[in-house]
């Protein structure tokens, strides 16, 4: 597995990038994945709201945006290759408070988020969304404990 983080924004420290490469890799295998390639960026909230105007026509902020490299044109030059995730640590920092939960368990959260929406899950309709929030439910449970 080939997983590489980097960290942009200058706010948050971010201590435990071991620990989330962790949080990816045991995404992949629970899922039957041996073998993948995925990139994270981790930003602030100006940024990712560049990213979602650019490329979803969604001019705020959001949390977590994934781009597959498994679809489109040029989908079959690496099978390895699953795409790119980018995660707003500024987001994750805030919802953690909302939310009263940690803010290492929430960047966790958005990993797993990312990494489902590059294994092909939706979360456009409400079945999809369902489905896909018990999946990632049930992961952070296990990965968090």
């Amino acid at each position: 597995m080939k997983i590489k983080i980097k960290n942009i924004q200058k706010k948050v420290k971010i201590k435990n990038i071991g620990e989330l490469e962790k949080t990816v890799i045991q995404v992949l295998r629970s899922e039957g994945i041996k073998k993948a390639e995925i990139s994270i960026l981790l930003v602030d909230n100006k940024t990712i709201r560049k990213f979602n105007r650019k490329y979803r026509g969604i001019d705020r902020a959001t949390d977590v945006l994934a781009f597959s490299q498994q679809e489109g044109k040029f989908s079959g030059l690496n099978p390895d290759l699953l795409g790119d995730i980018i995660i707003s640590v500024d987001k994750a920092r805030s919802q953690s408070r909302n939310y009263k939960q940690s803010f290492k368990k929430e960047l966790q959260l958005y990993l797993i988020h990312g990494c489902l929406h590059l294994l092909g899950y939706g979360d456009t309709t409400e079945r999809d969304r369902e489905r896909m929030q018990k999946k990632q439910e049930g992961m952070l449970d296990e990965i968090c404990g």
